[in-house]
C-alpha cells in the first residue's frame, strides 16, 4: 500500500490516489488549513467550503472511508468561533459520508475522521513575518477548547482529534525568527545533548531552556511581539525574490481578509519578476 501527504482538494488529486491505492485504499490527507472561510480567506488560502465537500464526497464515493484533515492554531486574527469552526467542519465531513446510502458508503459502513492541528509559526519571507506568535498558555488553551468543541460534535464517534506539542512549537518559533545571537545558544545546547530533538523521546526542552538562560538571551523577544514595518529583520539582507513592501502589503490584506489572485490569473507585484522567468513570463496576463 501506498500513501501520499497532504493533498490538494481536487479531482486530479483524487485520480492519482486512485492509481496508487488501486489495491487497498488508506487514508486520504486534506489541508484547509483553518476551520471558517474567514480565516481561509486571511491566510490566502484559496479554498472554500463548498470545494472542501466536493473533496471529500468526491473521496467517499472513491472507496475511501477515512479522511485526515489537518489545520493550524494561532492563525493571526483568530477568534474561538474560528477554532470551533475545525470542529464543525470536521463534524460536517462526517455527516457527508453518512449522507450516503448504505450501500454506497465504503469500508465497513463507518467514516474515521482525523483532525490534527499544528501551532502557527510565523516564518521569515511571508506576509506574518511580523506577527507575534502565540504563548504556550494561548495555544494549550485553545487545544483544550477545539478539544471540548469536537466531543460536542453529532458525529464525535466517528471523529479523532490530534494536536502537536506545543514545547517543540515553542522552540521552533524562536529558531524560525532568531538572529546571530541564538548560534551560541544553538551550541550551548549542543553541549548539554541537544542533538536529535526531531525524535520525540529525545527532546530535551529544559536543557534548551536553561542554554538561554546561561546565554542571556529571552526567548520571547523572537516569538512573542510583534515587529514594527520599520524595524531592521535579521533576514533583511538575503534578497528571496519577494520584496519587503510587498509582503508588507500583503500583510495589510490579511488583516482585512482581502485575498491575493494566483499568479497566472493576474501579476501582484512581489518582486520575483527581476528573476526573468517563470510565470511571470509565461501567462499574457502579466504586467
Amino acid at each position: 500500500n501506498i500513501s501520499l501527504p497532504s493533498l490538494r482538494i481536487d479531482a486530479f488529486s483524487l485520480d492519482v490516489m486512485r492509481k496508487v491505492q488501486d489495491i487497498r485504499k488508506s487514508s486520504l490527507t486534506f489541508a484547509p488549513e483553518a476551520g471558517t472561510q474567514r480565516m481561509r480567506d486571511v491566510i490566502n488560502k484559496g479554498l472554500t467550503e463548498k470545494e472542501i465537500f466536493k473533496g471529500a464526497m468526491d473521496a467517499f464515493k472513491g472507496g475511501w472511508n477515512r479522511v485526515k484533515l489537518y489545520f493550524m492554531l494561532g492563525l493571526p486574527g483568530e477568534t474561538e468561533g474560528d477554532i470551533e469552526g475545525i470542529a464543525r467542519l470536521s463534524n460536517d465531513i462526517a455527516a457527508l459520508y453518512y449522507s450516503l446510502p448504505k450501500d454506497e458508503r465504503p469500508g465497513n459502513g463507518r467514516v474515521d475522521v482525523i483532525s490534527s492541528t499544528s501551532f502557527f509559526i510565523p516564518k521569515p519571507f511571508t506576509p506574518f513575518q511580523w506577527v507575534p506568535q502565540n504563548t504556550s498558555e494561548q495555544f494549550i488553551e485553545k487545544q483544550h477548547f477545539l478539544s471540548g468543541k469536537m466531543k460536542e460534535q453529532l458525529n464525535r464517534k466517528s471523529m479523532k482529534y490530534n494536536w502537536h506539542d506545543v514545547n517543540v512549537t515553542h522552540l521552533e518559533g524562536i529558531l524560525a525568527r532568531g538572529d546571530r545571537r541564538l548560534s551560541k545558544v544553538i551550541y550551548t545546547a549542543y553541549k548539554k545533548g541537544c542533538i536529535y530533538d526531531a525524535w520525540t523521546e529525545h527532546f530535551k526542552y529544559d536543557q534548551w531552556m536553561e542554554a538561554f538562560r546561561e546565554c542571556g538571551v529571552e526567548p520571547d523577544f523572537y516569538t512573542s511581539r510583534e515587529r514594527s514595518r520599520e524595524e531592521i529583520l535579521p533576514w533583511d539582507f538575503i534578497y528571496a525574490g519577494v520584496t519587503k513592501d510587498f509582503l508588507w502589503r500583503e500583510y495589510m490584506r490579511a488583516k482585512e481578509g482581502v485575498t491575493t489572485p494566483n499568479c497566472k490569473e493576474g501579476c501582484s507585484g512581489c518582486g520575483s519578476r527581476a528573476y526573468e522567468g517563470g510565470v511571470c513570463f509565461e501567462s499574457k496576463n502579466q504586467i
